[in-house]
């Protein structure tokens, strides 16, 4: 079966993982659902009056049960109408910590986390 042109870019293993998350954007914040995540990334459905455009900066924040959300700023990859992906520029060891452990939690194959762990020291 032929990849397409997403997949063959994506060098870290993403989970489906449905959560309601806030988007911040200078003085604007905006509901938004992530459909998947990794290590390095988010794939998220745009914001209801709100359509994200490869370029755009945002603070992310990804609210956890029993613990302190995962914080993040992160920079749009590729965008359509419906959903757009974003990988990570900076977030904090805590928040970096937090993210591991919830792939961790959510991921089957417990060797494709620590070989995404790797390719992030590369």
């Amino acid at each position: 079966m032929k990849k397409n042109h997403t997949e063959e870019r994506r060098r870290y293993t993403r989970i489906p993982w449905r959560k309601e998350v806030t988007l911040y954007s200078g003085m604007e914040a905006h509901n938004a659902q992530i459909l998947d995540i990794s290590l390095k990334g988010v794939l998220l459905e745009n914001p209801d009056n709100h359509k994200a455009n490869p370029g755009d900066l945002y603070r992310l924040s990804i609210p956890l049960e029993n613990s302190p959300a995962i914080i993040m700023n992160i920079q749009v990859v590729h965008a359509n109408e419906a959903v757009f992906g974003a990988e990570w520029t900076q977030i904090d060891m805590d928040s970096f910590a937090s993210l591991k452990r919830t792939i961790e939690l959510n991921i089957e194959e417990k060797e494709l986390l620590r070989d995404d762990i790797k390719k992030l020291s590369e």
